[in-house]
C-alpha cells in the first residue's frame, strides 16, 4: 500500500495528496485498503474494540429502545445500521426483538451497510437464520428511509483534511515524500471548503493548533439526510464540541492509527495495515443546517443513554453466584458499560429526528431511566 500511495504522490503535480486522499487510500483502497483486507479488525484478535465487543448487551439495549420506539412512534419498522462491522449488534438486536415481540420482529426489516467485503461475509454467515436482514455495500444502495437508522463508532472513520496556525497563518498540512519516506509537510490552504468549514463553525485556531476537518462527514452527512424520509437517527461515537477542541489538551488534533490495540501516534507508518481515526466533530451534526430538515432531540453522554434506554433491565441478579454463566457475564459487561471511569465515559449518543414530532422525554420509557 505504501508503494501505491508514493506512485500516486510522484503522479501528483505539486508532489503531494492531503490526509483526505492519505485516509481514503489507506483505509478504502479496493485491493490494499485496511478495510478490504481479509483480516480481523474488530475484537481480541482484530486492532480495536467497540461497545459490541463487551458481551451482547450493548445490542440487546439498543434492542429494547427500538421496540420502545417502533411501539410509541409512527414508523414504519425498518432498522439500517451504519458501518455495522461483523454484525454482533444487528444479531444481539435481532434475537432481543424476536425473544420479547414476535409480532414486531415479524414485520421487521433489518440492513447493514458495510464497505468491507470481509466483514459482509462474516455479516451474512452470523445472520444467516434472521430472514429479515439484508446487506449494503454504501448508503447509494439504499431507497428512502422510513424507521430508524444508528451507527456505532462509524463516522470516527471519516477521511479528513488537517489544518494547523503557523505564524499567524493557516496552512493545510498534507503528505509527500521526503527521503522517499511519506512526511508531512505544510501548504497554504487552497481549498475554500476549509476556510468555510471553519467559518460556518465559528472554530479559531490558536497559534500552533491543528484540527481535523470532517469535510468527507459533513458531506455523507447531508447525503444521508436525504435519504431518510421520516425517522429517528441515532449516532454514538466519540468526539468533541467546538468549545471542547478549544482545550489547549486537543490542540495537535486527534487522529492517530491502532494496530493490535496499540495506539501509533504516526498513521503515515504502514497504510493499509492499521485503522486510522479521528474524535468527531459533534457540532457539525448537532447543529446541521436546517435545510437538511434534522432536528436534534437529544445529546448525553453513552452510559446515560443506555441507562435511559434499558441496560438495568438486562441485570439478572440470580446470576451473583454463577460467574461462569451468560447471565453473569451480561451483569459485568452492564457494569462495564454504565461505568464512568470505563469505555462510555469516552462516547456521547446523538438523537436526532426528521419529519416526526418528538420531544427529549417521549424518547425514553420512564421506568427504565428509574430503574
Amino acid at each position: 500500500m505504501e508503494k501505491n500511495i508514493k506512485n500516486i504522490i510522484k503522479a501528483k503535480i505539486g508532489g503531494y495528496v492531503t490526509y483526505e486522499e492519505f485516509i481514503q487510500l489507506a483505509l478504502y483502497h479496493p485491493e490494499y485498503g485496511y478495510y478490504r483486507s481479509n483480516q480481523a479488525k474488530i475484537g481480541a484478535h482484530g486492532d480495536f474494540i467497540t461497545s459490541s465487543n463487551i458481551g451482547d448487551v450493548f445490542g440487546r439495549t439498543l434492542g429494547r429502545w427500538f421496540m420502545y420506539i417502533f411501539r410509541n412512534f409512527q414508523l414504519n419498522k425498518t432498522i439500517v445500521e451504519l458501518g455495522a462491522g461483523t454484525g454482533k449488534i444487528a444479531q444481539a438486536i435481532l434475537s432481543t426483538i424476536e425473544q420479547l415481540d414476535d409480532d414486531l420482529y415479524s414485520q421487521l426489516n433489518y440492513t447493514l451497510v458495510e464497505t468491507s467485503r470481509y466483514h459482509q461475509e462474516e455479516q451474512k454467515q452470523r445472520l444467516k437464520d434472521y430472514a429479515c436482514a439484508e446487506f449494503k455495500s454504501s448508503l447509494d444502495d439504499l431507497n428512502a428511509v422510513d424507521g430508524i437508522i444508528f451507527s456505532n463508532e462509524f463516522f470516527d472513520a471519516f477521511p479528513v483534511r488537517i489544518v494547523e496556525k503557523k505564524q499567524g497563518c493557516l496552512y493545510e498540512a498534507v503528505v509527500s515524500i521526503e527521503n522517499d519516506q511519506l512526511a508531512e509537510k505544510h501548504i497554504p490552504i487552497q481549498d475554500q471548503a476549509i476556510l468555510t468549514y471553519l467559518r460556518n463553525q465559528q472554530i479559531r485556531l490558536e497559534e500552533g493548533q491543528r484540527i481535523e476537518i470532517p469535510l468527507s462527514m459533513e458531506e455523507y452527512y447531508r447525503k444521508l439526510s436525504g435519504k431518510i424520509k421520516k425517522g429517528i437517527l441515532l449516532t454514538i461515537d466519540y468526539g468533541y464540541t467546538n468549545k471542547e477542541w478549544t482545550d489547549p489538551v486537543h490542540r495537535n488534533g486527534s487522529i492517530r492509527g491502532y494496530k493490535e490495540h496499540q495506539m501509533i501516534t504516526d498513521v503515515l507508518k504502514k497504510p493499509g495495515e492499521m485503522d486510522i481515526t479521528t474524535h468527531i466533530h459533534w457540532d457539525c451534526l448537532r447543529h446541521c443546517p436546517s435545510e437538511l430538515g434534522i432536528e436534534t432531540t437529544a445529546f448525553l453522554p453513552q452510559s446515560e443513554f443506555l441507562i435511559r434506554a434499558g441496560i438495568l433491565e438486562e441485570f439478572n441478579e440470580g446470576a451473583v453466584g454463577q460467574p461462569f454463566s451468560l447471565e453473569h457475564k451480561r451483569n459485568r459487561a452492564i457494569r462495564t458499560l454504565i461505568d464512568p471511569r470505563q469505555i462510555s465515559s469516552s462516547f456521547q449518543a446523538l438523537i436526532q429526528t426528521k419529519n416526526l414530532e418528538v420531544s427529549s422525554d417521549d424518547l425514553f420509557a420512564p421506568s427504565a431511566f428509574n430503574k
